[in-house]
């Protein structure tokens, strides 16, 4: 990559693989060139940029289960070992506060989160500080912007929980509301709002996105409205609450051919468009945010096979998309306007591909101060 010529920094974890797979995006057309591999452990999956944009985790889900560390080149984007812990979960979900001090992982077979000390986990410790059990079919934690509270999704339990996060000693979660959603809607991955003042839930089982206002105050949740399910799924069922992959008796998967699974929730930078993952269908499902806050659908577009993760470039002009059943890693542009998305370019990726993250050089070379 000519490094005169703008460009993007793309993470891919390859869970079949074991690797993070890394390439350059073109910041002007939006070309994809694979650039590295960096082994990575045995299922990784969830990865979690650090706030100075420099470091690089991931959790692994194998029967060796870490929470790794890599160092970013800011002219390369190599990953460079920087450390690893091992942890008892298997993580379904991993983030960082703003503060860089506390990470926050959710298990779904484990029904738990657990907080974990950032300089525990750097110094190869991975018990955690705190483990918050029965949280059914935990699946995805976000924190707010000023660090001070915690947002996770019950899939199994249709249930938004809120935690004020105290930053005292190695750090505590303790529950303060929760939001009780419809039978049956099954949350799954869960966005804030560019201001921080709306929570964004994903539906897995239905493919509908909920509109949770948030008191900045006391972290407190209120529904305000549900998208109404794409017309492009009607031709599929609710889903259900699955189990563990690990788990010994599984669905029938022609059963499961014919039911709803969406999986990730992204969000422009401007705040005016959402997108979400539908991995029976393989596609990408538009929604416009209307000025009263609730949402309308803008539109769909093919991905690769089963897209489980994927992100939006800091741009705002790109997004990259990976399938579970693809060995392709695939670029679309977002129309301005509309939110369209229109594929620009696509190349090979890697076994396994689950989850995406996009950081410019800059970041990476400033400390995440823009220059």
């Amino acid at each position: 990559m000519n490094s005169t010529k703008p460009y993007c920094l793309v993470y891919v974890s390859n869970a079949i693989d074991g690797e993070i797979a890394v390439f350059h995006l073109d910041a002007a057309s939006g070309k994809l060139t694979p650039h590295a591999r960096c082994q990575a452990g045995e299922n990784v999956m969830p990865m979690v940029l650090a706030p100075d944009r420099q470091h690089l985790h991931a959790a692994t889900r194998g029967k060796a289960r870490h929470i790794m560390t890599w160092s970013i080149d800011a002219r390369t984007g190599d990953l460079v070992p920087a450390g690893r812990a091992p942890i008892e979960s298997s993580l379904a979900y991993l983030t960082l506060d703003p503060s860089g001090r506390f990470f926050v992982g959710a298990s779904y077979g484990e029904h738990r989160v657990s907080l974990y000390a950032a300089d525990r986990i750097a110094a190869g410790d991975g018990e955690p500080v705190q483990v918050i059990d029965g949280i059914e079919h935990a699946h995805a934690a976000v924190i707010s912007p000023d660090g001070r509270f915690v947002y996770v999704t019950s899939l199994g339990g249709d249930t938004v929980h809120a935690f004020a996060l105290h930053h005292e000693g190695q750090g505590r979660l303790d529950a303060i509301d929760e939001i009780q959603l419809e039978a049956g809607f099954g949350p799954r991955h869960l966005r804030l709002s560019p201001a921080g003042d709306v929570l964004y839930v994903l539906s897995e089982l239905r493919a509908v996105v909920a509109v949770l206002r948030r008191d900045a105050t006391t972290g407190r949740l209120s529904l305000q409205a549900v998208s109404a399910p794409p017309p492009v799924l009607a031709h599929l069922h609710d889903g259900v609450v699955r189990p563990n992959a690990s788990h010994p008796v599984q669905p029938d998967p022609a059963m499961l051919a014919t039911l709803v699974w969406a999986a990730d929730l992204q969000i422009t930078p401007d705040g005016r468009f959402l997108y979400f993952s539908e991995r029976t269908s393989s596609r990408l499902i538009a929604l416009r945010v209307r000025e009263d806050g609730s949402l309308d659908y803008a539109g769909c577009a093919d991905t690769e096979a089963q897209p489980r993760g994927f992100r939006i470039d800091p741009s705002g002009r790109f997004l990259v998309a990976c399938g579970e059943k693809s060995p392709y890693v695939g670029v679309y542009s977002i129309d301005a306007g509309s939110g369209a998305l229109s594929p620009v370019s696509r190349c090979e990726g890697g076994r396994g591909a689950n989850w995406v993250e996009i950081v410019t050089p800059r970041d990476a070379a400033s400390n995440g101060t823009p220059s």
